[in-house]
């Protein structure tokens, strides 16, 4: 023993064996801070999935549009739970949430709790806090005086509706500008539920205007300009406002009517004198002043030639084409018409009448690849909503120059191509407590 303490190179293996042992208690300890680490960020994972999937179902159940559907079969706190147990966070014994990836560890405790704010950091609003938390035994803490280690995190999620929804909805396929229109909006945007690369598309343009935000499910193409810098792409898709309206009227029958039959129409009637018109010989030209509600059953309405004018009258003008009935527009004709602010209809439409608002143009026909066409003359204007849910439409409607302001330019189809200049203005819509797209956004702020 005296020789090896009497030795150099023994001496400091022994020094060396000594200082390693608080270094290698260090690097241990580091290495349970490290694991408390990344079980804090799968939390933090948690708890933004929770917020986040609770605030989708405040959103789904504040949706307060008619015909908007989602899945509001569990409260918003069952599903901020749900999403923290397929992140492996459950609260004890509370482990049976479809898709649950939960495995409950002898001494470990989890909490998740799910709670609706009305302000947050001083703003008021609609918020959801999901707060995520995982108690464990403390390892080699312990020799810090800590017994246990509680690891949380908190995730807040706002449900906000926009200030300036979408006056232009395309359903199904792409909302394009086609050639060179002017179309300027200020109080709306435009949006597309297609999840194409062009689902809002710009041809050929540089006359696009609108400073609203705009929404699609799929991207945003242009050929030049930057047209594409407003749209907000890869959204969630918004829900068909008049989706019951166009039901209702889908199931419309000539028996619905005054009468019980839809006779010849050989002068036009509008429902005010009970009528639903069949076309005579196939085809019925419209032209003149239109005042009321006017239902075609069958046919080919028409609208054509240069020397053709439409107004409204003083009740306003809506045409409703169910059954076989068609629109068709051509010539460049002068047409200058605003809705009927509550269009009538046979008591089969009772349950809907109030959505019927502003209504000015529906037409229900399946799809054609050529679909229906709203273009008048650069004087014309279609102050209402425009609802043709099945097929495309070709709009180049609502001059800058002598379109009523403020107006209720909406339109809600297939697809929506436009053509000539357009002022977008859903002012009056608004106003009138007209159905419209409605985007609830759902995003985290913390």
């Amino acid at each position: 023993m005296r020789d090896l303490l009497r030795c150099r190179r023994g001496s400091a293996a022994f020094a060396t064996v000594i200082a390693l042992i608080p270094l290698i208690g260090i690097m241990a300890l580091g290495g349970e801070a490290g694991s408390w680490y990344a079980i804090q960020q799968r939390a933090q994972g948690a708890a933004d999935a929770a917020a986040y999937s609770g605030a989708l179902r405040v959103a789904c159940g504040s949706a307060a549009q008619p015909g908007v559907t989602c899945d509001n079969a569990q409260p918003y706190d069952y599903r901020g739970k749900q999403a923290a147990a397929q992140n492996t966070f459950c609260n004890s014994n509370d482990t049976g949430y479809p898709g649950s990836k939960c495995v409950p560890v002898s001494g470990i405790t989890q909490s998740v709790q799910i709670a609706t704010l009305t302000t947050w950091n001083g703003t008021a609003g609609t918020y959801v806090q999901a707060t995520v938390s995982q108690q464990q035994p403390a390892r080699l803490a312990q020799l810090l005086g800590m017994s246990t280690v509680n690891i949380a995190a908190t995730a807040v999620a706002i449900v906000d509706s926009l200030a300036k929804p979408p006056c232009v909805l395309a359903l199904k396929d792409s909302v394009t500008f086609q050639g060179s229109p002017t179309v300027s909006s200020t109080t709306c945007g435009i949006s597309s539920d297609s999840s194409a690369s062009n689902a809002i598309g710009f041809v050929g343009n540089n006359g696009i205007q609108v400073s609203a935000p705009s929404y699609t499910v799929g991207g945003c193409s242009q050929t030049g300009g930057t047209q594409c810098t407003g749209v907000q792409t890869y959204q969630q898709p918004i829900p068909d406002p008049l989706s019951a309206v166009g039901a209702a009227l889908a199931k419309l029958k000539t028996s619905d009517f005054p009468g019980g039959t839809a006779g010849v129409c050989a002068s036009l009637l509008s429902y005010e004198a009970g009528s639903c018109c069949n076309a005579p010989t196939g085809n019925l030209s419209l032209s003149g002043t239109l005042n009321g509600t006017f239902y075609f059953c069958s046919g080919t309405i028409k609208i054509s030639s240069s020397s053709t004018t439409i107004t409204s009258g003083a009740l306003g003008t809506t045409l409703i084409l169910i059954g076989t009935a068609t629109l068709q527009v051509n010539g460049g004709p002068l047409i200058q018409i605003t809705a009927v602010k509550h269009p009538a209809g046979p008591s089969a439409l009772s349950s809907v009448s109030s959505q019927m608002t502003d209504l000015l143009i529906y037409d229900g026909e399946a799809y054609t690849k050529g679909g229906v066409s709203l273009v008048g003359n650069t004087s014309s204007y279609f102050n209402g909503t425009v609802y043709v849910p099945n097929t495309p439409v070709t709009y180049g409607g609502n001059s800058t120059q002598t379109a009523p302001s403020s107006g209720c330019y909406q339109v809600i189809a297939y697809a929506v191509t436009f053509q000539g200049n357009t002022a977008l203005d859903n002012s009056k819509c608004k106003s009138d407590g007209a159905v419209g797209p409605n985007v609830q956004t759902v995003r985290l702020v913390q």
